[in-house]
């Protein structure tokens, strides 16, 4: 709320003078800067209005061309697809040489190989190949009747 002591003897309020200050010196600024008045080092804060002047009326940077973005995509789709034929002419090259050095290393040591994986297998006694038996029977029939499940359903289709 204004009051009397927030007043100066123009009757405007302090805010409403400052602000009146503030304007005239961006004005002054202006009017000198479009003169090419030089700058005067007695009054920084005009200084500093003529440099935002100028700065405002001189772009910085060139126009933006109308077809950027898709100039970027352009870019962007060029380096990727260079990438990825590089990625997949490395990963050719690396599936050749491990299959190159598989079959080297099953052509000097795979005779060995054999009998060493043979002695590591279990040798099953004859419960334990019944109850493979039947382990691989539940799992054979409950396969099945899977399957018989979703053919039935599939045949009957599906309610809206």
């Amino acid at each position: 709320m204004n009051t009397p002591d927030d007043r100066n003897p123009s009757g405007k309020p302090a805010d409403a003078l400052r602000l009146e200050r503030e304007w005239q010196a961006q004005e002054h600024a202006m009017e000198q800067e479009r003169r090419g008045v030089p700058l005067d080092p007695a009054d920084p804060r005009i200084g500093e209005y003529r440099l935002i002047a100028r700065a405002l009326r001189t772009p910085a940077m060139e126009p933006v061309p109308y077809d950027l973005a898709a100039q970027i995509v352009r870019r962007v789709e060029a380096a990727q697809t260079l990438g990825e034929r590089v990625e997949g002419w490395l990963l050719r090259i690396l599936i050749a040489v491990l299959a190159v050095v598989a079959v080297g290393a099953v052509a000097i040591y795979g005779s060995g190989w054999v009998s060493a994986f043979v002695a590591l297998w279990p040798q099953p006694s004859p419960q334990a190949t019944g109850w493979t038996g039947l382990l691989l029977g539940c799992l054979g029939l409950s396969l099945v009747w899977q399957w018989g499940g979703r053919l039935l359903h599939h045949d009957q289709g599906h309610p809206a």
